[in-house]
């Protein structure tokens, strides 16, 4: 089956999108903008079928962009001798050019949307916390799409997204260090399950605490 046409609804959000481009930097996302994605993502859900394995390859301009902005996104990271304000920056770069190609409906791919997601899941938090859902809703579509390898990153940025708003993660996947340089889990929401951890790729709770405590051996 091929794609549909953009219904009127999605056509409107996308122009608001585009005119609005979530002025970050003042304040997080402005709740208005960011409706008028969670319905352009609703409006593509509902109009474009799932794909199969061997659709994911397919190579287009907007493929080899974000895989561009992937690969930009890891090797700074990795960069020690970058400053965070840099770092920063170009994250932004990012998610400024990912909500215009959503806004224009032209991240659809199961590949792309994980993709986006992974960028978007690198937000500073004190800046676009809703980035983080965003991030987990566009994962989500990966694997409703049949893209398996976005299973824990889904986890990930609900986890994410619960975190920075003050409430317990679901699956166990964040962790940060105190002010002793130690290695912590973020509270957990004791009714998950291990199968639904299993679910999303998450590996069972006491293997995620076994491996805490091996990254805190040897620190003071």
């Amino acid at each position: 089956m091929a794609e549909s046409q953009p219904s009127k609804l999605l056509v409107a959000s996308s122009s608001l999108v585009s005119r609005s481009l979530f002025n970050e930097g003042k304040s997080m996302i402005n709740n208005k903008i960011f409706l008028s994605l969670l319905i352009l993502l609703l409006s593509l859900t509902g109009c474009i079928e799932r794909r199969t394995q061997a659709t994911f390859d397919k190579e287009t301009s907007v493929s080899r962009e974000l895989a561009a902005m992937v690969e930009e996104d890891q090797r700074i990271r990795y960069n020690d001798s970058l400053e965070w304000s840099v770092v920063a920056a170009i994250d932004l770069k990012h998610r400024q050019r990912i909500y215009e190609l959503l806004a224009k409906g032209e991240i659809t791919e199961p590949k792309n949307l994980y993709h986006a997601a992974l960028i978007l899941q690198h937000a500073e938090p004190s800046s676009c916390q809703e980035c983080f859902y965003l991030a987990y809703l566009l994962a989500y579509e990966a694997v409703a799409r049949g893209f398996e390898e976005a299973r824990n990153l889904t986890a990930a940025c609900l986890d994410r997204y619960l975190v920075f708003s003050g409430q317990p993660q679901k699956y166990g996947t964040q962790f940060n260090r105190d002010s002793t340089g130690h290695w912590y889990l973020f509270e957990i929401d004791s009714l998950t399950t291990d199968s639904e951890r299993q679910v999303w790729d998450v590996k069972p709770l006491e293997v995620i605490k076994a491996q805490i405590e091996k990254m805190n051996q040897g620190l003071p």
